[in-house]
Parts: C-alpha cells; structure tokens; sequence
C-alpha cells in the first residue's frame, strides 16, 4: 500500500482515525463521551474547528437561497391573484353558479342549531335573537359610503363606471311590516320575524322568469327582476301549523343589487319573513325558497333553500332556586 493510501486510510473527515494510532498501530476504541467532546485531537461530535466553520457556512447559504427561491414563487403567486375576486369561480368549481340560502337569527353562540326557541312569558327567552337582528341589521345604518338608487338605477352602473357608490339597501318595509327593533321583530307577540338572504356570489345576477312559467307556489307575488322567498310547513303536520306567513316585501329580494361587488359598504339585499300564527308549545320546521330562474332547487344537498325550525312557548317561567 502507498503512503498516499496510507493517509486516507488513517483520515476521516480530515482527523485522525481514533482507531488508528499515530504510528500505524491500532489504538483504543473511541467512547460515546470521547466522541461527543475530544480534548487530544480537538473535536467536538466527530469534527474539529475548520470542518464545523465549513459546514455552517454551507448550510447558512444553501437556507439563504432556498429562502429567497421560496420568496420569490409566493412573490409571483400572489401578482396574479385579485384581492376583490376569486381565481375560480362559476360552473365547474366548488363555488358553483347556484346561490345558497341563510337566515337570521343565527346564534354564534350555538351555530350547529338551527331551532328559533322563546318562551312569550320570559323575555330573556327571545332577547338573544333581537339582539342578533339589530347585529346583523346594524350595517345598513351605514349611509356615507352609499347612495340612494331611484328607478332603474342598480349596482350595474357601479361595474361600469367603478367610481360609483353602492346602493343603499331601505329597511322601511320591514318597519311598516313590524319587523323592526321597535316592536322587537314580533318575538314579544308570538310572530317572529326571519331574515332571508342569498349567499353572495362574484358575478351572479338573477334570471326572470317566462311569463308562463312562474312556480305556482310564488305566482302571485312574483315581480321580474326579484328572487322571491316563499316559506312552508317541511311536511304535512308543519303546512297546518305554520299558519299564516307574511312577506317583507312582497316580492321578495330585490334584483338592483345584483351582481355583488366587492366594495366598501356594499349592502346585501334580504327579505323577511312573518310568521303571524305559529301555534303555541308545538314544533314546526320550516322550509324556504328562493325562487329565480337561475336558482336550482335540491333536497338532498339543500340547493336554493335553507330549512329552521320554528317553536313558541307559552308557558310559566321557572324560577331557579338559590
């Protein structure tokens, strides 16, 4: 064997085998403890100063650069995203081209539950879901960053021009109907008022319906350019307890402020729903739907239509005893 061969074979990692003695004879097997800090040869875990400098110099650039590499792709990634409009939406992605529905009162506090529950003798009962209506309906008190839209005009001009204030959304039908923070939204008298809404969607505009091909079930309060709401009993026994329903406006959602758009004090268009005669101690589940030409209806996946129930109590309060 060379002496060159000889060097590299008594070498690792640029120290001296341990097994390996100076003069070519084998020494002691090196411990745990020797490895981990070597006073003789100045190591510490196997490597001396100039292999530890070495090595964190590479390790510190080859980070540095895998870094800004990283920085970089996410860089480019988000100059191509819109802050005020998804990347996918419309017909084939998961937002899809159908508008769902929601409802007013929703508790945060039990956001699972979908049951609208108070007693009439217990006005911490119902107190809950007024102060979640005056929540919700707080944001259209909002009249600076909109503006008043008379006759034909809609939220289309704002698209158009882009410098346009959105339309302000009225709650005064929903006064002249009772469904107001005045008389508490009818949960003090027993007739509760719902809001209805659609889920709001980039680019979606209702469709109106033939002439002769309005659903029967809203035929007679059907207005061209509106989504209205129509509520019922989910099947037989709620029909003939749901009792008389009352809808604010008649029309249901007004159209005008379709296409949504993403701007500082937009308003979303809602409807409400009065529900004058629900029966006393009794449970009804109650089905809504929006209604458009656009607007697919399916039972199984919920599409178009939003289900709560709805229960009045009419009973003693109970006092806790301390």
């Amino acid at each position: 064997m060379t002496k060159a061969a000889e060097e590299n074979v008594n070498l690792v990692n640029g120290v001296q085998n341990s097994r390996v003695g100076a003069n070519g004879e084998p020494s002691e097997p090196e411990t745990f403890w020797k490895f981990l800090y070597n006073r003789e040869r100045g190591t510490v875990l196997g490597r001396n100063l100039t292999s530890w400098v070495q090595i964190t110099l590479f390790y510190t650039v080859f980070y540095i650069l895998l870094a800004g590499f990283f920085i970089a792709c996410l860089a480019l990634f988000l100059r191509t995203l819109d802050p005020k409009v998804p990347r996918f939406y419309g017909p084939g992605t998961i937002i899809g081209v159908n508008p769902g529905v929601g409802y007013q009162p929703w508790l945060k506090e039990n956001p699972d539950a979908t049951l609208i529950k108070f007693n009439l003798r217990d006005p911490a009962s119902w107190s809950p879901y007024v102060n979640q209506l005056n929540s919700y309906l707080g944001k259209y008190n909002n009249s600076e960053d909109t503006r008043e839209c008379l006759g034909a005009d809609d939220t289309n001009s704002q698209l158009e021009e882009g410098n346009e204030l959105p339309c302000r959304f009225d709650l005064e039908p929903f006064e002249k109907g009772l469904c107001s923070a005045k008389n508490e939204y009818g949960y003090k008298a027993g007739s509760p008022c719902v809001v209805v809404s659609l889920n709001r969607l980039i680019g979606w505009r209702p469709v109106d319906y033939p002439k002769d091909s309005v659903p029967a079930d809203v035929a007679d309060r059907y207005t061209p350019g509106s989504i209205t709401i129509n509520c019922k009993g989910a099947n037989h026994v709620d029909a003939e307890h749901i009792g008389r329903v009352k809808y604010l406006p008649s029309a249901g959602i007004d159209g005008r402020f379709y296409p949504y758009v993403f701007t500082q004090g937009y308003q979303q268009p809602i409807a409400m729903v009065k529900f004058e005669s629900l029966p006393r101690n009794k449970l009804v589940i109650v089905e809504c739907r929006a209604y458009a030409l656009n607007i697919e209806h399916d039972v199984s996946t919920r599409l178009g239509m939003v289900y709560f129930e709805l229960f009045v109590e009419d009973k003693p309060v109970v006092k806790a005893e301390l």
